[in-house]
């Protein structure tokens, strides 16, 4: 008889932890990468949980080089990284699962810029007192030479490697360590000149105009359209071996929901 109350005891125990595991929630999706996608990161997290109830970590302040590390390490399940994989980064496991496309603007604090000329930025970033149509000083604020933005705007605009590294010199030109400090910086400097993307304007809303350029506004119908050409490319990036939450998270970007959150950021999926 002892047996048999001591067996019910431990059936009812054995019981008792599986149902407390099974109700235990799923550990969330940890998440990071470049500073300019984590208001896009939050806007899309947001609809994948209400759509899956799987919640989601934003690890902010990791920049793409950090994020890619903690990936590597199994500390972030998913990365949106400004720069693709290399070959070190491929053989630590790590795969490329899709590629987002958002344009890369100018963007200002004066409240009513003129539009630039193209063929004029590597002329203004390198004049030591550029100066908008109105006469009020253009303050330009550059990024870090590591910084992928800065290497962008190389392959973007002809002649814009040796003009940064010429305002590099000037002592009053400021460099912003982040994407959220570039933002930031320029919204306090008065007449401030900044290269940022459209999805971090469009998620963060930071109190900024967009600058034409060759007399094309950047909005997302232009960009759309090709008419305003010049983009920046975000990698989203998974370990090879990645869980099946963070493959559904992947699927979801690509699904019709995902698509649209994408949009509303100014950003939509490229080709792989």
């Amino acid at each position: 008889m002892r047996a048999s109350r001591s067996c019910v005891v431990v059936a009812m125990c054995l019981a008792g932890s599986l149902m407390a595991a099974s109700a235990a929630p799923a550990q969330p999706l940890r998440m990071g990468g470049t500073g300019s996608v984590l208001g896009l990161l939050q806007q899309v997290s947001a609809e994948f949980t209400t759509a899956t109830e799987t919640k989601i970590d934003i690890v902010p302040a990791l920049g793409s080089s950090g994020a890619m590390r903690a990936l590597a390490d199994g500390k972030l399940d998913l990365v949106v990284s400004a720069r693709s994989l290399n070959a070190d980064q491929v053989a630590a496991g790590l795969t490329q699962v899709a590629v987002l496309q958002t344009a890369y603007v100018f963007a200002t604090s004066h409240r009513n810029p003129n539009g630039l000329k193209s063929q004029d930025l590597a002329g203004i970033f390198a004049s030591e007192k550029p100066t908008w149509d109105d006469g009020t000083p253009m303050r330009i604020i550059l990024r870090p030479r590591s910084e992928a933005d800065t290497t962008l705007l190389g392959k973007l605009f002809a002649g814009m490697d040796a003009a940064i590294e010429t305002a590099r010199r000037r002592s009053e030109v400021p460099t912003a360590a982040t994407d959220q400090d570039n933002v930031a910086l320029a919204e306090r400097v008065s007449g401030s000149l900044i290269g940022t993307s459209a999805a971090q304007l469009a998620t963060e809303h930071p109190n900024l105009r967009v600058v034409p350029l060759d007399n094309v506004v950047p909005n997302f119908a232009n960009y759309q359209s090709g008419v305003y050409p010049y983009t920046k490319l975000l990698y989203v990036l998974i370990r090879a071996n990645g869980n099946q939450e963070t493959h559904r998270f992947v699927d979801f970007l690509r699904s019709p929901a995902g698509v649209k959150t994408l949009r509303a950021a100014e950003t939509v999926l490229g080709v792989k």
